[in-house]
């Protein structure tokens, strides 16, 4: 199996995705599954898959989204806040039919995708989202913001009762809180997660130390 010969070889893999499709996943989980019962660690798995997957969602949604504002640009900066507010809101209705396929079909033919990349090395497990879509100075610190608040939080329920959410609006969602929770119940801190804008494009990179033992509540 090709996978397994990369994984004992501890060369870098690279998935390919325009949408979170059930080829994917499965393939995604896989590798996961495959690098931490390597090293003992397969209990890691669910939880693990659970983060990337989330970070996944974001990368492919960050790229329907721009693909689908792309016939909302307003050219009247006194209309462009109404008009984008308006374009936010008929993406969000997009997203939950079925015909977002349709951006699926677009993300194909423009080549907008999704590059996983999942390495070991120095007894570390590496794992690296990318997607072209550029966030603006604005969305990243608000991602900064919504980490900076879960770090400050012992679990989601205090980060509601603590923090003035603002996920119905632009913003990264609750997603990012999610896999910070689920990270420091795993005893792993924000340092192991790293979210990076670059021209052009925008990494999300999880770090899994392999040579510590993990204790998970069941």
């Amino acid at each position: 199996m090709i996978i397994t010969e990369a994984i004992e070889k501890n060369k870098k893999i690279c998935l390919i995705a325009y949408s979170v499709s059930e080829h994917i996943e499965k393939k995604l989980h896989k590798i996961i599954e495959i690098v931490l019962e390597r090293y003992n660690h397969a209990k890691m798995v669910p939880p693990i898959y659970t983060c990337v997957k989330e970070l996944l969602v974001n990368a492919v949604k960050a790229n329907f989204k721009n693909i689908y504002f792309e016939d909302h640009k307003p050219q009247n900066a006194a209309v462009q806040s109404i008009e984008y507010t308006l374009a936010l809101k008929l993406f969000k209705l997009e997203m939950s039919r079925e015909n977002a396929g349709y951006l699926e079909e677009l993300a194909r033919k423009w080549n907008i995708q999704v590059k996983i990349y999942l390495w070991v090395a120095n007894e570390t497990f590496f794992i690296k989202v990318v997607n072209p879509a550029e966030m603006t100075a604005q969305e990243m610190k608000k991602v900064q913001q919504k980490l900076a608040d879960a770090a400050s939080c012992e679990d989601i329920a205090e980060y509601f009762l603590k923090v003035d959410d603002d996920s119905e609006k632009e913003g990264a969602g609750l997603g990012l809180v999610m896999i910070s929770m689920m990270l420091k119940s795993l005893n792993l801190s924000s340092t192991n997660l790293a979210i990076e804008a670059h021209p052009h494009e925008t990494v999300a990179t999880l770090i899994i130390p392999l040579n510590v033992r993990y204790s998970i509540i069941e």
